[in-house]
């Protein structure tokens, strides 16, 4: 690779860290397990060595050092930072009532001790209804990592409700009917 090519894709990247970094202060990430400060920091050690790699290859030419080379470098951030932190909460607490108020939930909590800890555990009933109230833990504990898990993505937890709840639905059915039948047989 020429030295052209390389200086344009330095460049490049260095953009390329900086916008990112921005994004992830302004709009946040969406890590399911790190916070958008740990993230932010990582994007910072990112244009640190992309700085390093290109006073490594232009050394004391400072004419050939691409403008954004002296951008500052962003400060670091509380590894806790959360972007839109209101937001998150705002929604994760919508979540949570969208999830109680859920027919399925409903029906997984109705009907729970009707199974086994076989079926329990074939079905992951346990950890379907860990999904609420872990959210509930998390609004109350102010943990915005879980929050946010659920303030973007309750779509699929509602759909691992669902899930879970049609396949308790034909375990209990047949159960009902096993026991009709043994009344029956019986007679």
């Amino acid at each position: 690779m020429g030295n052209k090519q390389k200086k344009q894709d330095l460049e490049a990247e260095l953009n390329e860290h900086y916008n990112r970094w921005e994004y992830l202060r302004e709009y946040g990430g969406s890590d399911p397990f790190y916070a958008d400060g740990t993230n932010m920091n990582l994007v910072r050690n990112h244009i640190l060595y992309c700085k390093n790699k290109m006073a490594e290859e232009y050394g004391p030419a400072y004419g050939k050092y691409p403008d954004i080379y002296y951008h500052d470098t962003p400060p670091e951030a509380e590894n806790s930072y959360m972007a839109k932190s209101w937001e998150i909460r705002d929604k994760a607490a919508e979540a949570l009532e969208m999830y109680l108020s859920d027919r399925n939930f409903a029906y997984l909590i109705a009907h729970e001790n009707m199974l086994d800890k076989k079926e329990k555990d074939s079905i992951y009933i346990k950890n379907v209804l860990h999904y609420v109230s872990g959210l509930a833990d998390a609004i109350k504990n102010g943990d915005l990592i879980i929050m946010r898990r659920h303030a973007y993505g309750a779509e699929k937890y509602r759909e691992s409700l669902a899930a879970c709840a049609g396949k308790a639905q034909e375990i209990v059915k047949k159960k009902q009917e096993k026991s009709v039948k043994a009344k029956k047989e019986r007679r």
